[in-house]
């Protein structure tokens, strides 16, 4: 059970618990011109709890293709301030786009599978939730995005380092071009492990933002990190 300052969530249930990859997803995201946005693979449903939170008006679908990971989403939807926000579909997310209106939303996030090129964890569920090769790939995502945004829409996906240049090629061919991108690492002497990556369903822009966040300074949250998720960690 993790406590943030307006909700609490259950998460052991889910494969794939919560973890900081999925704290900086929620907080990063920039979701102030969205009305409707859909969480890919929402698990315990965490960051659609934080862009409910930080975004009053915005409604959010959250899909988990894991039906007890769903349901447990589905319980900390109904314990939090944010349940008139939030409806979880128990789904495969290929299926729910299918099923859905095309260019309906304004905003997909996903913190998607990204043990690409290691062994399959044992465990289904797990292998599901972490492995590109058993749950959701990269082309899958980019498919889904374009098929349920709107012109202008936005996706955003925090994502392996080492993953960057296959994915931003991905959503390239997708139609989806590279806005913003934010390097993590864990400490300033650490290699660049996650990147958050923001595009839009649209031509490139002129130029790129690109920045970091340094997590960790002297045994504790840095400045940059903690000011990202102020609003969300007690």
């Amino acid at each position: 059970m993790f406590r943030f300052q307006q909700f609490t969530v259950h998460d052991d249930r889910c494969a794939m618990k919560v973890g900081t990859d999925g704290v900086l997803l929620g907080a990063w995201t920039n979701a102030s011109e969205a009305q409707k946005a859909v969480d890919i693979g929402t698990g315990c449903g965490l960051v659609a709890l934080m862009l409910a939170q930080r975004y009053p008006t915005l409604q959010i679908t959250a899909v988990e293709i894991d039906a007890e990971a769903a349901a447990q989403a589905a319980e900390n939807v109904e314990e939090s301030p944010f349940n008139g926000q939030i409806t979880v579909v128990a789904d495969d997310a290929i299926r729910f786009a299918a099923h859905e209106l095309s260019e309906s939303y304004d905003l997909v996030v996903s913190n998607p599978p990204f043990f690409q090129e290691s062994l399959l964890p044992p465990d289904a569920t797990r292998a599901t939730a972490r492995h590109t090769a058993a749950g959701l790939g990269f082309g899958q995502l980019a498919d889904i995005a374009v098929t349920l945004l709107r012109p202008g829409g936005r996706l955003a996906v925090i994502i392996p380092k080492n993953a960057e240049s296959t994915f931003h090629d991905i959503c390239n061919r997708h139609g989806l071009s590279l806005l913003h991108a934010t390097d993590i690492r864990t400490v300033a002497r650490k290699p660049v492990r996650r990147i958050l990556m923001y595009f839009h369903k649209g031509a490139p822009p002129e130029t790129v933002v690109r920045d970091d966040i340094i997590l960790m300074h002297e045994g504790r949250r840095s400045e940059s990190y903690a000011q990202l998720c102020r609003d969300f960690y007690l």
